[in-house]
């Protein structure tokens, strides 16, 4: 079987996105299965072979040979939420790489409608993934020119929803939330296959004897759906009782939305509503490589997942894998990859005093953190291994080229 994998961006190394690390994940298993996998990504073709070959029609195919043309194009994706020229494109460019290789089956994410325009103009049949349906992100200040945008992408979402022929999603409350949002039927192939993880090797894992017991790691882009402001703010509280504790934080500086149009940075936020000491505590990484992430696991205490919503983020997932105790908030979800005070510790979403008082008590109680770590651990092996989740995928692939629809 050839299957065909998008993501929004390739080579995964560096790249802070949930999507990329699920593909690469997958990637690399359906070819240790002898099948063929090639990722499209980036107007680029990227073969099992290791080739890497461009995609070259979009230009002629959908924008015209004129200028004229390419600038409208462009305003109208500047002007419409759902990107339709960009989906048009992808389409194009899907149809090229169709070509090179025959390609049995594709892969993608529900965002924007895209998997429905690659359904509808290549004919290739089409797996939509549910990586972060749009409806579910959680309200924050936007301008009337955003909340126009969000409206035009949420309706081409629903439109590939409804008529995808399977839809997978990792959490069974993403699944259920986005088929009755969307009135999705539930179809035969549809299926709840959690993402997938390796394993980390032994010399990567946490030990409580290794690590520094005052060291609070956060990994989340900077901005308001990770909750770096929940987070900066629990910590600051967390000081009042714990003044040697310090924290890092892990991922792309975008910014907290405070009002429809504004946004503030780490100093503005700090400035405005931190302590000093605090902030002086506080260290920003930017983006990290895989690597430098999991050595920060190592050495810090607790990771922390502060979200205001996640569908199943490889930031909890990776720590399980790597044996850290994990504290989460409580998202739709969340509760079918950690049982609280079992596998990790759950905190209500945005609640700032919850989460101090949560991080209070596991610095006091240590043992307790890495008991609950094991079990996580032990939990995650059991689970999310790609060996086992990777067979449901392969079956939810040949169910969908078995039906007659295809």
């Amino acid at each position: 079987m050839h299957i065909a994998l998008y993501s929004p961006s390739w080579p995964p190394a560096g790249a802070a996105n949930g999507i990329v690390s699920y593909v690469a994940t997958v990637r690399d298993y359906l070819a240790s299965e002898g099948h063929r996998v090639s990722v499209l990504s980036e107007g680029s073709l990227h073969l099992s072979d290791g080739r890497t070959l461009p995609l070259s029609p979009p230009l002629e195919e959908l924008r015209g040979v004129d200028r004229l043309k390419r600038r409208v194009s462009g305003r109208v994706d500047s002007w419409h939420g759902a990107l339709p020229c960009i989906g048009r494109m992808l389409a194009a460019q899907i149809r090229e790489a169709h070509k090179i290789v025959p390609i049995d089956i594709v892969e993608m994410e529900e965002s924007f409608g895209w998997s429905d325009t690659v359904r509808r103009l290549s004919g290739i049949p089409v797996v939509t993934r549910l990586h972060g349906p749009h409806f579910l992100k959680p309200p924050a200040p936007r301008t009337a020119r955003e909340l126009r945008i969000d409206l035009q992408r949420r309706q081409k979402e629903g439109r590939a929803v409804r008529s995808s022929l399977t839809l997978t999603a990792p959490t069974r409350a993403i699944m259920q939330a986005t088929c009755d949002h969307y009135q999705r039927r539930s179809e035969a192939m549809d299926a709840v296959i959690p993402n997938p993880i390796q394993i980390a090797s032994e010399t990567l894992r946490w030990n409580l004897d290794h690590c520094d017991r005052n060291h609070i790691l956060m990994i989340g882009r900077f901005d308001y759906c990770k909750g770096a402001d929940v987070m900066l703010l629990a910590f600051d509280k967390l000081l009042q009782t714990h003044p040697s504790a310090h924290l890092t934080l892990v991922g792309p500086h975008i910014g907290i939305e405070t009002a429809p149009g504004q946004m503030a940075d780490f100093e503005t936020f700090a400035r405005k509503r931190l302590s000093p000491e605090a902030a002086r505590k506080i260290t920003l990484t930017g983006t990290l490589t895989p690597s430098e992430i999991a050595q920060l696991r190592q050495q810090a205490f607790i990771t922390v997942i502060a979200s205001r919503w996640e569908n199943f983020p490889y930031a909890l997932l990776e720590g399980l894998a790597a044996g850290c105790p994990m504290i989460s908030t409580d998202w739709p979800g969340s509760e079918e990859i950690i049982t609280s005070d079992e596998t990790g510790f759950l905190t209500p979403v945005g609640d700032a005093d919850a989460m101090a008082q949560r991080l209070s008590w596991l610095l006091d109680n240590s043992g307790a953190a890495a008991q609950v770590a094991a079990t996580g651990f032990q939990h995650c092996r059991r689970t999310y291994t790609i060996e086992s989740i990777g067979k449901r995928l392969l079956g939810c692939y040949e169910a969908t080229l078995r039906h007659p629809a295809q």
